[in-house]
């Protein structure tokens, strides 16, 4: 019985939730063999992997940025002053605020010094892939997972401009069945899903656009050995941290009610493996004696970040 791993899905104030299953899980005393996740996911993970202990209703005087209330304001003047923003601007908020909550919250911590096997997953702007982050400052990394596209800038690591990870992958399963250290619980904060048909043109192409995230987002959660959703409805908007308790008691809930079929995968035989990064070595092209090119795998570049 080595423990779960766990995949952690962004959402913004939703990501209480994740609060939520950890609390549960440690209090039936479930170990937790690694952590995988994606912005408010991987907060989460952070957090918990690095054994920092913040109440889910402090995180939001922490990471709560007056640029993104402004934001969130109604009024048809404020409404139209946004998408002048939009038309006009590379992003709507800076970010500084939150940022500097990380650096409050993990200080000079590095990813690779945690004594869980963490993983903190981003998205490279350019290529679309999935970034894996193993090594590295845990508040950089943070902002990079949590750099929401037209929300926050991009953050430069090492060559690459890194965005939100939940735009490559929403619950990082991949990267959570990459650490190959037991069966993955995959944990969706997303909102419940209600169908509607679009008013304008905009709303009909964001909604076509969310349509392949959530195909997308199927796929990853197929591969997990379970998945527990929070299906908020009425939806709990990704920055009102006046929801925080709301979206709290309702992952306390999901927990609860998953809490046996997690203890039936702590039992479950796991077949022995090769180190996951073993298999890219196979895979791993020969070049022709005549050309000098080198190749890499996405793999390897994943590996490397």
């Amino acid at each position: 019985m080595n423990g779960i791993v766990l995949a952690l899905g962004g959402g913004g104030v939703r990501g209480s939730a994740h609060m939520a299953l950890l609390d549960v899980l440690s209090e039936a005393n479930i170990p937790i063999a690694g952590l995988a996740g994606s912005s408010a996911g991987a907060l989460a993970a952070a957090l918990y992997a690095f054994g920092i202990r913040v109440h889910h209703s402090e995180l939001g005087e922490w990471l709560k940025d007056p640029e993104l209330e402004r934001l969130q304001k109604n009024g048809a003047i404020h409404q139209v002053s946004r998408l002048v923003d939009f038309i006009r601007r590379p992003y709507l908020a800076e970010g500084v605020k939150i940022r500097q909550g990380y650096r409050a919250l993990f200080g000079e911590r590095r990813i690779e010094e945690s004594p869980i096997p963490l993983v903190i997953q981003a998205c490279d702007l350019t290529t679309g892939e999935a970034v894996m982050l193993r090594a590295g400052p845990v508040a950089e990394a943070l902002a990079a997972s949590s750099a929401v596209p037209s929300i926050f800038p991009p953050v430069a690591w090492h060559g690459r401009l890194l965005i939100d990870g939940d735009v490559a992958e929403k619950v990082p399963v991949t990267a959570a069945k990459a650490l190959q250290a037991g069966p993955v619980v995959a944990v969706d904060v997303s909102n419940r899903v209600i169908p509607s048909e679009p008013r304008t043109a905009l709303e009909a192409a964001l909604q076509a656009g969310e349509a392949s995230r959530r195909r997308l987002l199927s796929i990853a959660l197929s591969q997990a050995d379970l998945v527990i959703a929070l299906e908020a409805d009425p939806p709990i908007e990704t920055f009102d941290y006046t929801k925080a308790q709301r979206a709290y008691e309702l992952g306390r809930q999901r927990a609860e009610a998953a809490l046996p079929r997690i203890k039936e995968l702590l039992f479950r035989p796991v077949p022995s493996r090769k180190p996951w990064w073993s298999r890219f070595a196979q895979l791993k092209p020969q070049a022709p004696k005549s050309s000098p090119v080198s190749h890499t795998t996405q793999g390897q570049k994943q590996h490397h970040s």
